[in-house]
């Protein structure tokens, strides 16, 4: 094998298409958009450009004992990941999650639900091509007050393994009675495993010299 191509390899073995979202820094009731695709939520919120595009469907809310927001959609508490969290505002009780670029392993959530819904996972976009995994989220017990207030307030964690390279994630359930934290898309690799893979393949490349 040629160098060049070999060092090519490597460093697509060592790169990850991962993506960890967290649904802070945003306005209340903001829809997420394409903050977190190098532009900006509804209300001009600038996240990241990690690749992940959310429908019109998708909004986020900050916790009302931080922001003093008295909405619904602050009824959380002892959120897995700062203050925000995301729902769904949808008359089609309907949302797309689409990654252009794709992930592969696992797309994984931590869950706050009075209502069940049900998350699929898609290898093209829209929600569309080959269903490769989904799976169903059920009520948790949620206790009245927290932190001090938000009846959201019991978090467990929801994972859809799957094989191929999935490009969308749909969510099919109701408004409001569902909220999201800390959204995995991919396994995100061991600290320092994309350092020693690409030391490895420099280093087998340097023997067939």
């Amino acid at each position: 094998m040629h160098r060049h191509t070999a060092l090519a390899l490597c460093l697509a073995a060592a790169s990850t298409n991962a993506a960890t979202i967290s649904f802070e820094g945003f306005q209340d009731t903001e829809m997420i958009l394409q903050a977190y695709n190098g532009a900006t939520g509804s209300m001009g919120s600038a996240i990241s450009n990690s690749g992940v595009m959310f429908s019109p469907d998708f909004q986020v809310g900050n916790d009302s004992d931080i922001t003093a927001n008295v909405g619904y959609w602050g009824d959380t508490a002892y959120e897995p990941d700062g203050m925000g969290t995301m729902y769904v505002l949808s008359p089609a009780n309907w949302g797309v999650i689409d990654v252009p670029a794709g992930f592969t392993g696992q797309w994984s959530t931590s869950y706050a639900a009075k209502a069940q819904c049900r998350i699929d996972v898609w290898s093209g976009p829209g929600g569309t091509g080959s269903l490769l995994g989904w799976t169903v989220i059920n009520p948790n017990a949620q206790i009245n007050g927290g932190d001090p207030n938000g009846t959201f307030n019991t978090w467990k964690v929801a994972t859809i393994p799957f094989s191929g390279t999935a490009m969308s994630v749909t969510y099919n359930g109701p408004s409001f009675d569902v909220r999201f934290d800390h959204m995995d898309f991919g396994k995100v690799p061991a600290p320092g495993a994309a350092s020693i893979a690409l030391l490895g393949g420099l280093a087998a490349l340097r023997r067939k010299r």
